[in-house]
Order: structure tokens, then sequence, then C-alpha cells
């Protein structure tokens, strides 16, 4: 399984490809969608489906462009279609990279009873982790868990943001230290790291905030 990570944005947000045996699904694409696409064309990779840990401006901005190139699907936990659809006011207020074209959400993780848990030989599970937004989800592959604003290398994700919630985002943060701890962080920002590094800045956070 082959896992790259593209830069997109002025927030510096990551997109990853997730691919095995040229099959990709796509998580978190939120700008550069020229990049996104260019990396998908030149390794011949097919785009299965756009899976996104949370709906915030900097995260979505190239999921419809992306989502009708290839004719895949979008998946979003339901808690977060509200903040999806007012994308463009807070991209406006916290000056963001200029007007987002909306996506349609195709299936809600929560809402979707058929939900296959595989894309090709790639398997999948989510996790709702709500605190940074109310929908925000972490996306397990194997032992690599993509977090997106939720847990990042040294830093726990803001709840000071539309849809945070901090007492949710401490119940969510319980869930994720209890997973193994040779998981591998993959966050919506910044660089990787290994869950079990990160119980350190977890349990300090819930102490200060608990």
């Amino acid at each position: 399984m082959r896992i790259k990570k593209i830069i997109t944005g002025k927030l510096k947000q990551n997109c990853y490809l997730i691919s095995k045996n040229k099959l990709l699904i796509i998580i978190d694409p939120g700008n550069n969608a020229t990049e996104i696409v260019d990396e998908i064309d030149n390794n011949n990779l097919i785009p299965l489906a756009i899976l996104n840990t949370h709906a915030h401006f900097d995260h979505i901005g190239a999921v419809d462009y992306i989502k009708n190139k290839y004719s895949i699907p979008f998946y979003l936990h339901s808690n977060d279609a509200r903040l999806l659809r007012s994308a463009n006011l807070y991209q406006l207020v916290f000056k963001g990279d200029g007007n987002i074209k909306v996506p349609s959400v195709d299936f809600f993780f929560d809402k979707n009873n058929n939900l296959n848990d595989s894309f090709g030989e790639i398997k999948f599970n989510f996790l709702h982790t709500p605190g940074h937004t109310n929908g925000s989800v972490c996306i397990m592959i194997k032992n690599n868990l993509f977090t997106g604003d939720t847990l990042m290398k040294n830093v726990i994700g803001r709840s000071d943001l539309p849809g945070g919630n901090k007492k949710r985002l401490i119940d969510s943060l319980i869930k994720i230290k209890d997973l193994p701890k040779n998981f591998i962080i993959y966050p919506g920002h910044g660089k990787k790291s290994i869950l079990g590094n990160e119980i350190s800045t977890i349990n300090n956070y819930i102490t200060i905030n608990a």
C-alpha cells in the first residue's frame, strides 16, 4: 500500500492518496486540485472514493472538482453537513484561498447501512471523533490513522472553531489513546507521528481542560 501526502492551500492542509494495485482512495482533498489530479493521472491510478475527516473549508476545496472529474462518491459524517454548506462563509472569515464550489455528499459514514468497509483491497474503518467539529472522524486503514485536525504531531486540534466542542474533543481523545500505540498518525496538518508518542500530549490536554 502506498500513501502519498500532498500539502494544499494557504493553511498547508494535508491531502492523502492511498493506493494499492493502482486502486485509490483520496482523503481530504483541500485545495490544489490540478496537482492532485496530476499525481493520480501520472501514476495511472484509479480513484474509487473521497473520504473526508471533516468539512472545514481548508479540507474540502478540491472535492467537487475531483469528484466530478472521476465520477466517484464523496463520504462525510452527517453531523458536518451544515458546516459543509457554510464553507464559503468560513473561508471568507478566515481569509482562505477563494470561493469554493461546495460538493454534494453521496454517502454519510453514519447513515449508510450499505457502507462497504473496503475499496478494492483497501479496507477501512471510521471512528467518530467529534470535538474539532461535530462530524469529525478518524479513518483507520490497517495501522494507519488519518486524524484530520483532531490530533496532530505534538498538538491537539482546536475546539474554538465552527463546530468545535472541548468536552467532546476530550471524549474523542480518550477513544483515540485506547487504540494500539503503534498506529501511525497522519494528521490534517504537519508531519506524521506515532500514537504512542502522542499519549503525553493527549494526557496533558485532558488534565488541563477536563
